[in-house]
């Protein structure tokens, strides 16, 4: 078993086959008193109870450690591993995805949707409408206004002029007397 080795590294014979001898004899003493002297007084029911306790025991110790420790080990484990995987993966994928997708969809759809339509629909109604009633207003005024002042101012100057230029040559053809109108001839007097 165990040998003193000194500096030479040689074992001493004395010492060593004193240890050995002494191992060995207390080892088969115990061994053989424990099988000879003790199990044959113990009576089956308090060996078989003893053994039985021994094995309750042992195996609560063990299925309450593998259970405590082990299960709870790998309990958390697990669900610290694959909670934290699952929630960070979609987390991370589903509002990046989603948020990406629909912001960007959204923003432009509605971004598309809006400027064509205010664009579009705004522009072109308000601009043929504005047109169209800017157009009919001023041309209405304008052609209304001008029409008639021109007209009317045309008008009556034509007449004013014709009156005054046929009346002219209608007075000098006729002369007024108090005896009445004279014709006059073209030809001598």
């Amino acid at each position: 078993m165990t040998s003193i080795r000194f500096v030479t590294g040689k074992s001493s014979g004395i010492l060593f086959d004193i240890s050995s001898g002494i191992l060995s004899g207390i080892s088969s003493g115990i061994l053989s008193g424990i099988s000879s002297g003790i199990l044959p007084g113990i009576s089956s029911a308090i060996c078989s109870g003893v053994l039985a306790y021994l094995l309750a025991h042992y195996l609560a110790y063990l299925l309450a450690y593998l259970l405590t420790f082990y299960l709870a080990f790998y309990l958390a484990n697990l669900l610290a591993f694959y909670l934290a995987n699952i929630l960070a993966f979609y987390l991370t994928f589903y509002l990046a995805y989603l948020l990406a997708f629909y912001l960007a969809y959204l923003l432009a759809f509605y971004l598309a949707y809006l400027l064509a339509f205010y664009l579009a629909y705004l522009l072109a109604f308000y601009l043929a409408y504005l047109l169209a009633f800017y157009l009919a207003n001023i041309l209405a005024l304008y052609l209304a206004h001008l029409l008639a002042f021109f007209l009317t101012f045309y008008l009556a100057y034509l007449l004013a002029y014709l009156l005054a230029f046929y009346l002219a040559v209608e007075v000098q053809r006729f002369s007024l007397s108090s005896e009445g109108p004279r014709l006059r001839s073209s030809g001598a007097h």
